[in-house]
């Protein structure tokens, strides 16, 4: 059975000012969020209390926040820095900042049929939300600068398709048909991938597999056909067709080329962080493939999820069973087929214990074989969009997250399944057939990334969790964790993102910000405490 941990949290994007454009706010307007414990120290007081402001309009935006529009006179000279940093000299005041606008965007690829893809792009909204992704990652290496690597196990490739042009991964420490192992992963002549049928790098051509590879990572923004989840992928091509030993060994492949890396901090092998698996066994009771479900555990403690698509029937796999999507691991996705009206289609397999998500699948637009484009679909489609969400997630441009990502491989991966599947789209036909009663979102999941590690991004639940005075301060800082917990390190940011510091809690509440200089910060706090959350952020002023 899997068991799925929900965190429902109210996220509310709080911006940091700095130095901006002139008019991406609104001029006379700020946004302020009052954290008093007195019940009866309101707006009104805190109008009054700034005495030098003449504010003339205070509308209340969240009660649970306690946030409010405040609108003064400008007519004297008066701006909004000059306000906020008024407001903020009172230590009853959370936040203070300016009415920023909010302008409609999206980033959508150059590739002319990209139109026909409306998996990643749709007005009615039975789509994954690629285009507001891509606005924070179109995918392809890490922050750090690792490429990422999504291993696809299929029936085989047009390597030479031209939208893949430099998106099968090409194993670079092997020289081509000399006979050796040259990078001893234990594969020989392994250049192109592997074809675990007769033990070479020679990979059929196959609609199916380049369909599949295309979804994870056809190349984006070039001017010609589609584009994938990812614009600039790293695919891996391995063999599944034919026995349950090819499929072992194809994802061993994969296994082996993650665990160099891992061993050697990332100088050999390959960065795998997720295997796609577009087939399996009708009806197959997972008791009889251990084998194969217990490489999904191998897989996940090296740092690589596996995405599996379910029965292309009507079935409830919970009963019926079904490998690999019936697999007990919980570094395993199983995926079921939704269309473009964001309906889960008829003939897919459901489970609520062993289904997670619904992804499009029926009628997406990708490529094919013969250097062309078609529709694709099925649970063969779904998957592979999950997978490429995987991948991406990787592509996140925060230092924080890589470096967990490379520290943790197996609580990373972990983490990103928690992301893709807490980020679902609610879906009317996946409830209670579904273990999260949703269809996939990359932008949402995405999202929950950046909530955890951008140092700019303010989860509000969070933000209640953690006390700090003085605010402003002067030569240290107090932390106090609301529910009674601990903190375990505090870690200041300056507004531009830059780490400026940390420090490990050694019974000492106090954190010196002597050696800061006059401005606004950011304090994040890691806490042990599960209700207060992963991390805790609060701004804080130095004077």
């Amino acid at each position: 059975m899997k068991k799925l941990l929900f965190i429902f949290s109210f996220v509310t994007a709080i911006a940091v000012y700095a130095q901006e454009p002139d008019l991406n706010f609104i001029e006379g307007e700020v946004l302020v969020a009052i954290d008093s414990p007195l019940a009866d120290y309101g707006v009104e007081d805190l109008m009054n209390d700034t005495s030098r402001i003449q504010f003339n309009y205070s509308k209340q935006l969240s009660k649970t926040l306690n946030i409010w529009q405040l609108k003064f006179d400008i007519s004297n000279g008066i701006d909004e820095t000059y306000v906020i940093n008024q407001l903020m000299k009172n230590p009853l005041v959370k936040y203070a900042q300016k009415n920023h606008i909010v302008k409609s965007r999206s980033t959508v690829p150059d590739d002319p049929l990209f139109a026909q893809q409306w998996q990643y792009l749709q007005d009615s909204d039975g789509d994954i939300d690629a285009d507001l992704a891509w606005d924070i990652t179109t995918g392809g290496t890490t922050v750090d600068g690792h490429t990422i690597v999504s291993a696809v196990a299929d029936g085989g490739y047009q390597l030479n398709h031209p939208d893949m042009v430099d998106r099968f991964w090409v194993n670079e420490a092997e020289i081509e048909d000399n006979g050796i192992d040259d990078d001893e992963n234990g594969f020989i002549d392994d250049v192109n991938g592997w074809n675990a049928n007769n033990n070479t790098d020679n990979l059929p051509v196959d609609s199916h597999g380049t369909a599949v590879a295309g979804i994870i990572g056809a190349n984006g923004n070039n001017g010609i056909g589609v584009t994938g989840v990812n614009w600039d992928a790293k695919i891996m091509a391995t063999l599944s067709s034919g026995n349950e030993a090819i499929v072992v060994e194809s994802y061993d492949y994969a296994l082996q080329n993650r665990l160099k890396f891992n061993e050697t901090n990332g100088e050999e092998g390959a960065f795998v962080v997720v295997t796609n698996s577009s087939f399996g066994i009708d009806f197959g009771d997972p008791a009889d493939f251990p084998l194969w479900c217990d490489m999904f555990d191998t897989l996940g403690q090296a740092g690589i999820l596996s995405c599996g698509a379910t029965i292309n029937g009507n079935q409830n796999v919970d009963v019926v069973g079904d490998v690999p999507t019936a697999c007990p691991s919980d570094y395993l996705i199983s995926v079921t087929n939704t269309n473009r009206q964001d309906r889960k289609v008829v003939s897919a397999g459901f489970g609520a214990e062993t289904i997670d998500l619904g992804a499009p699948g029926q009628g997406t637009f990708t490529i094919t074989s013969g250097s062309s484009y078609s529709a694709f679909g099925g649970t063969s489609g779904a998957t592979p969009h999950v997978a490429g969400t995987v991948a991406l997630l990787y592509s996140a441009p925060y230092e924080a997250f890589m470096e967990m990502a490379l520290a943790e491989p197996a609580e990373t991966a972990l983490l990103i399944k928690e992301y893709i599947l807490n980020g679902v789209d609610p879906n009317e036909t996946l409830e209670g057939i579904t273990v999260t009663g949703g269809r996939l979102n990359a932008n949402n999941s995405l999202q929950l990334l950046r909530s955890d590690f951008d140092p700019l991004s303010v989860d509000e639940a969070r933000v209640q969790g953690v006390s700090i005075y003085p605010n402003p301060t002067t030569n240290v800082l107090n932390i106090s964790i609301k529910d009674g917990s601990t903190w375990e390190t505090a870690t200041i940011y300056g507004v531009d993102g830059r780490r400026l510091k940390e420090v490990k809690n050694t019974g000492n509440s106090q954190i010196s910000t002597a050696f800061l200089t006059p401005g606004t910060y950011i304090l994040k706090v890691a806490s042990n405490s599960s209700e207060s959350g992963k991390t805790l952020s609060r701004l804080f002023i130095k004077n």
